[in-house]
C-alpha cells in the first residue's frame, strides 16, 4: 500500500469540532480486488439517496413549500422543512458515497464524510458527524489559526467559534441568509459550551439519565432544521415566511402530502436511523453473493431508479457552492 496526502480543500478538512478526520487516501495495489462489490454497492447507495429520496423530495415537496409557503398548511410547511433536512443530507452524502465508491474502484480508500448527523445529541456532535471534510477544514484553516480553544480567556474561544461559523456561512454564498445560518450555528455552539461548563461546575449529573440523550437529539435536530430554513430559502423574507407559517399553527391538514412523498420521508429517515452495523452487514452480504446475483441486484436497482427519477433535472446542491 501507498499513502498519499490529499491537497487541503473542502473535501478534506474543517470545523471547530472534529479531530478524528484523516486527510489521507490509501492507494491499493489491487484495484479490482475483493473490495469491488462493496465499491459498486456504495456508489449505488449514493445514487439511490440522490435520485429516489433527495430529488423526489425536492421536486414534490421542498421546492413547492419554499417557493410559496402561504399556499401550504402549518403541518405541510413543517414537513417541507423536514423534507429539506433529508434532501440535503441525501444529496450531500449521496454524492460523497458515489465519490468514495468510485475512488475504491480506482484503488483509493477515502474516509467517510457523514455519520448519521441527525442522531447527534449536541451541536458539537452534529458537526463531528456532518460533512466531516468541511468541518475539519474549517477547524484546521480557520478555528485553529484564530487561536482555537488554546487560551485562558473563555470569551476568545466564543469569538473564534463565531468568526469560524460566520465565515463558513459566507463560504456558501455572499447573502444574508448564509450569514444568519452561520451566526445561528456559532451562537448555538457558544451556548452549548457555556452550558457544558456551567453543568460541570455545578456538578450536575442529570445528563446521565436515560431521558437526557433522546431529548437532546430531538432539540439538536430541530435546531438544525431551523437553520436549514435560512440555508434553503432564497431570501431572508422567504425564510421568515416559512417560519411564520409553521408558527401560526393555522391548519394541521396535509392535503398536499401524497403517499409517495410521505413514503420517501419515512424511508429516508428510516435509513438514516439504522445502525451502522446493519449497513456494514448488508455490504458484506452483497460482497459474498455470487457475481450473477450482484449483477441482477444492481440491474434491478438501476431500473427502479429510472422509473422513480423525476423528469426535472435536479443538480447536486453542493455544485452551487
Amino acid at each position: 500500500m501507498v499513502t498519499r496526502a490529499i491537497n487541503p480543500a473542502p473535501w478534506n478538512g474543517c470545523a471547530p469540532l472534529n479531530s478524528s478526520y484523516r486527510t489521507t487516501a490509501t492507494a491499493h495495489t489491487s484495484v479490482f480486488g475483493s473490495t469491488t462489490p462493496s465499491n459498486c454497492s456504495g456508489a449505488m447507495a449514493g445514487l439511490i439517496k440522490k435520485v429516489a429520496i433527495s430529488d423526489y423530495l425536492a421536486v414534490n415537496l421542498v421546492d413547492r413549500v419554499f417557493d410559496d409557503p402561504v399556499m401550504f398548511s402549518s403541518l405541510e410547511a413543517l414537513l417541507g422543512v423536514y423534507g429539506y433536512a433529508m434532501q440535503i443530507y441525501c444529496d450531500f452524502s449521496g454524492y460523497t458515497d458515489i465519490a468514495i465508491g468510485s475512488a475504491l474502484l480506482l484503488g483509493y480508500k477515502l474516509p467517510d464524510n457523514f455519520n448519521r448527523p441527525y442522531k447527534a445529541d449536541s451541536l458539537q456532535d452534529f458537526w463531528r458527524r456532518w460533512h466531516i471534510s468541511l468541518s475539519s477544514w474549517l477547524r484546521d484553516y480557520l478555528y485553529i489559526p484564530l487561536g482555537g480553544s488554546r487560551t485562558n480567556q473563555e470569551w476568545k474561544i466564543y469569538r473564534n467559534l463565531m468568526i469560524t461559523m460566520l465565515l463558513g456561512g459566507l463560504w456558501h454564498g455572499a447573502a444574508w441568509n448564509f450569514v444568519i445560518w452561520g451566526a445561528l450555528h456559532g451562537s448555538a455552539l457558544t451556548v452549548t459550551r457555556i452550558w457544558q461548563r456551567w453543568r460541570k461546575r455545578k456538578g450536575w449529573t442529570f445528563h446521565e439519565a436515560a431521558w437526557y440523550k433522546p431529548l437532546m437529539v430531538f432539540l439538536t435536530f430541530h435546531f438544525v432544521c431551523l437553520t436549514w430554513i435560512f440555508f434553503r430559502a432564497q431570501t431572508t423574507e422567504k425564510a421568515m415566511a416559512v417560519i411564520t407559517r409553521i408558527a401560526s399553527v393555522e391548519s394541521l391538514k396535509a392535503a398536499n402530502m401524497v403517499p409517495s412523498v410521505m413514503l420517501a420521508l419515512v424511508v429516508g429517515y428510516g435509513i438514516h436511523a439504522t445502525p451502522t452495523e446493519w449497513r456494514m452487514q448488508g455490504t458484506r452480504l452483497f460482497s459474498r453473493a455470487p457475481a450473477p446475483v450482484q449483477a441482477l441486484v444492481l440491474t434491478v436497482a438501476l431500473f427502479v431508479l429510472k422509473e422513480i427519477a423525476t423528469s426535472d433535472v435536479v443538480p447536486f446542491i453542493y455544485f452551487q457552492f
